[in-house]
């Protein structure tokens, strides 16, 4: 029987990635920037993304039933009333020889379908989680003409009963907030100013209040007469104004003073929260049932998916690992499969994100021939690499862990991680060391399943991707004192025996410390992304203080001289 392929692509400005289904599963996701090294892949088409799906399933784009994109660019342009003069940076991105060079894909095109952005963000949610109906909410800066959606999927139809226009943005103004602090940069590091939200009081007023009629902006002028793309302009610049004219310290952009923001920062995440709970209680309200689903940008947002598993509203919640831009890839080719052949969800649903690329022993071997001089090495079998390990980190060592595919989506989930004993708050001064990150940001711990309940509140089943913040349990605070942050929370990884090989490390480091838990952050250097080759995760291993790199079967330890 012939395999029937569908390719996903995200070719934005930003997060561009592609996706391949084979007969309606996801069978290989990557993002552009994995083998670019340009984070974020700004201004890429994922074209060494599609080239590295199709090679390992042995295919061409001739064997392709269909491309689905999650962004339907002509829309988006007509929507955004484009001079002739904007249209000449907007207008080239949806250039198929731009993103199917001919050169690399040969001339053969299969037909293109063009996906709405939040139908694609809503798909690469509900058609993964393996519920049945789900209540949708889709939540980031902007798509083609809405900035939120609220909606249903039923039946294998995702619908929308409200949408959010551009102008009434949450994912603007969560943006400009953390632009006023000064920590919002080249790679819209919004996360940071998420942990720093952690350790103010929420006392200062926002220009932002709920709404049931979309319009939570209503305290700022009136920017309806606008075109879409000169009212993100206004916006952006009104936002500003305001916090500068009403939110201490009365200026912008003072990131060496960090702290005088915090109160700031959470009153702006507070606001946020107020939102998005009035939009889950609409959508409780609408469908009546007890599963969600949430994806777009804002869904990366940790605390506030805390907040709504806390609100009691709806019992399942699932949120991909790639709810950002980049995920419109996977959910572009789901939608797509679903109106070409009627299959409304996966077969099984996704809770391991392993799905780019990996390297065999042989490889890693051969990368290791040109540090014979600095590095040593050795080969072990899964029975004692486990215990290796997890006695090195009880001694206190910094491990760096590569195995298998690299994860789908921005957070480390045991594929490409740094890792350390969570038992001493040295862990995590080390490990913010070592990335070059603020003192005050916090690292994410990994539980294995069966202890979750006994360390953290919430609900396990929701906890697969790092995606959603929970308590610390009071008398387990004492035990793990590296993963818990200021206010007492902290973002756990929900770790299955499926993912066999971590699920063993952690296995092996409870039986030598009693604690089933580790430290686990994001294996990179500051300003690239996770690491994906040998080589990469080489370099950085050289480039920053950690004591030991484990990849796949390979311990490697630095030559001291």
């Amino acid at each position: 029987m012939r395999n029937n392929y569908i390719i996903g692509l995200n070719i934005g400005n930003h997060d561009s990635a592609a996706a391949l289904l084979k007969n309606g599963e996801v069978v290989s996701y990557v993002e552009q920037e994995r083998f670019s090294r340009n984070k974020l892949a700004e201004g890429e088409a994922p074209i060494d993304a599609l080239y590295y799906c199709l090679r390992k399933e042995g295919i061409s784009l001739s064997d392709a039933e269909a491309i689905a994109l999650g962004m339907d660019w002509g829309y988006r342009n007509k929507k955004y009333q484009l001079t002739e003069e904007q249209l000449k940076t907007w207008a080239t991105i949806d250039v198929e020889d731009r993103y199917l060079p001919k050169d690399i894909f040969g001339d053969f095109r299969p037909p293109i379908y063009r996906i709405r952005h939040h139908i694609a963000h809503a798909a690469s949610a509900c058609r993964l989680s393996g519920f049945g109906d789900s209540a949708v909410l889709v939540v980031d800066n902007r798509g083609e003409s809405e900035s939120a959606s609220l909606g249903i999927a039923k039946n294998g139809e995702i619908s929308f009963f409200k949408k959010i226009d551009i102008r009434n943005s949450l994912g603007i103004f969560y943006n400009r907030a953390c632009e006023f602090t000064g920590l919002y940069g080249k790679y819209r590091e919004v996360g940071k100013f998420m942990g720093l939200a952690s350790y103010g009081i929420p006392n200062m007023t926002m220009p932002v209040v709920p709404d049931r009629n979309g319009e939570l902006f209503k305290n700022l002028p009136d920017v309806s007469n606008a075109t879409i793309h000169d009212s993100i302009t206004l916006r952006s610049e009104q936002l500003l104004s305001y916090f500068k004219e009403n939110c201490f310290p009365y200026e912008a952009g003072n990131v060496e003073e960090i702290m005088s923001y915090a109160n700031f920062a959470a009153s702006a995440q507070k606001t946020l929260e107020d939102v998005l709970i009035d939009f889950i209680t609409e959508l409780k309200e609408k469908t009546g049932l007890d599963n969600l689903v949430i994806a777009g940008g804002i869904a990366l947002n940790c605390s506030v998916n805390g907040k709504l598993e806390r609100s009691g509203l709806f019992r399942h919640i699932y949120i991909p690992p790639f709810a950002s831009d980049a995920g419109t890839s996977v959910g572009a080719a789901l939608e797509l499969n679903y109106r070409l052949h009627g299959k409304a969800k996966t077969d099984k649903p996704m809770y391991l994100a392993g799905l780019g690329a990996s390297y065999s022993d042989k490889q890693t071997l051969k990368e290791l021939e040109s540090y014979n001089e600095i590095l040593s090495w050795n080969v072990f079998n899964e029975d004692n690499l486990e215990f290796i390990v997890a006695k090195e980190l009880s001694y206190g060592k910094i491990v760096a862990w590569m195995q298998g595919g690299f994860e789908a989506g921005p957070r480390a989930l045991g594929n490409r991680s740094i890792l350390a004993d969570p038992r001493t708050r040295k862990s995590l001064i080390r490990l913010n060391h070592i990335k070059e990150r603020e003192m005050w940001r916090p690292i994410a711990p990994s539980v294995l399943e069966e202890y979750y309940e006994e360390y953290f509140t919430g609900y396990s089943d929701n906890k697969y991707f790092m995606n959603i913040a929970a308590f610390v349990k009071k008398d387990k605070q004492k035990l793990i004192p590296a993963v818990v942050h200021v206010d007492e929370t902290a973002r756990p990884q929900l770790v299955i025996k499926e993912n066999e090989k971590y699920y063993k490390l952690l296995s092996a480091f409870m039986k030598e410390t009693g604690i089933p838990v580790v430290c686990n952050t994001s294996f990179n250097i500051k300003g690239k992304p996770l690491v994906n080759t040998p080589k990469n995760a080489i370099e950085c291993f050289l480039r920053r203080g950690i004591d030991m790199l484990v990849i796949d079967n390979v311990i490697v330890k630095k030559i001291r001289g």
